[in-house]
């Protein structure tokens, strides 16, 4: 038995070149949107929004090193329903500023913040939905503010038992910085990393992913993202009990990290939420298949609007 072989980054082979995108995502990216800033205890969160304010409001919550740009194979078509869709960055993330200390109630005061300044709240209560790490932060959300949200979906976050969950900080990431473009973004890697046939989506996020500044080319995230956040051990038991709206699991059927034993735990413990999964996606299934995943968070929504 060899061990497996790493995946090359993505775009390392293409000198920096853009990679052509179908006609739907570049009528997507052409669909208006608003942004904005709000400051919550020194942190200035960014955040953009697709549709009226006014209307019923779903927040989309990236996953960790992510940004809001993450969402824009998703939001405008979410928004075409007659929603406002807004997507922030999270702090330490994106064009969000950046904190000494991280903890996961912060991040969902944050999402809060940035949510009722985009008019979240302006129709009623919102629904939450996160992907990974925003998956985790959309569920303290629901367990510590939940009465005041309508619902709430967890994309491919994986819910495991206390003793199986991360103690520590994973490896530092970015800091560096590359001479261009092209080096930059030769680097750039989907974490946990995955096979992506849309590799246009890929370039997109990936080239929304860096800044330019005076020494070149560098990520937007805090490179001391990860050791700056404060780990506790999650109970999901104790979760499932304090839920304070309701909850929905989506996965990708091929996600390295959402296998049987996570996905059927995950079952066993939070038994009055649907769960959905995405045929032949991986674990970045808004990457995967936008589209698909659009509808079943659709169908999702229309089971929890108003009578």
């Amino acid at each position: 038995m060899t061990d497996a072989v790493p995946l090359p980054p993505p775009l390392a082979d293409l000198g920096g070149a853009p990679v052509s995108a179908p006609d739907w995502f570049t009528h997507a990216l052409a669909v208006p949107f608003e942004a904005g800033r709000v400051e919550r205890e020194g942190a200035s969160l960014a955040w953009k929004a697709w549709g009226r304010r006014g209307d019923p409001a779903l927040v989309l919550i990236h996953g960790g090193t992510a940004h809001k740009g993450w969402w824009d194979a998703l939001g405008p078509f979410l928004a075409a329903q007659g929603r406002r869709v807004i997507a922030p960055d999270l702090a330490g993330m994106g064009e969000s500023g950046w904190r000494d200390v991280y903890t996961m109630a912060g991040h969902a005061a944050d999402m809060r913040a940035a949510a009722e300044h985009a008019g979240a709240f302006e129709s009623g209560k919102p629904i939450f939905i996160g992907h990974s790490f925003g998956g985790f932060v959309t569920l303290q959300a629901v367990t510590g503010f939940g009465g005041d949200l309508r619902a709430a979906v967890i994309l491919d976050s994986p819910i495991r038992k206390p003793e199986k969950q991360r103690e520590g900080a994973p490896p530092r990431r970015g800091g560096r910085a590359y001479p261009d473009l092209a080096s930059a973004l030769a680097r750039f890697r989907l974490l946990p990393a995955q096979p992506c046939d849309n590799l246009w989506l890929v370039d997109h996020v990936a080239r929304g992913s860096l800044k330019q500044t005076e020494e070149g080319w560098t990520w937007w995230f805090d490179p001391g993202l990860w050791a700056k956040l404060t780990y506790e051990r999650r109970d999901p038991e104790a979760a499932a009990k304090a839920l304070g709206c309701p909850l929905a699991f989506i996965r990708g059927e091929r996600s390295d990290l959402m296998n049987a034993e996570t996905w059927d735990y995950m079952r066993s413990v939070f038994t009055r939420s649907p769960f959905v999964t995405v045929p032949l996606a991986r674990h970045h299934l808004i990457l995967d298949d936008p589209l698909a995943v659009t509808a079943a968070l659709d169908a999702l929504i229309q089971g929890w609007a108003p009578a």
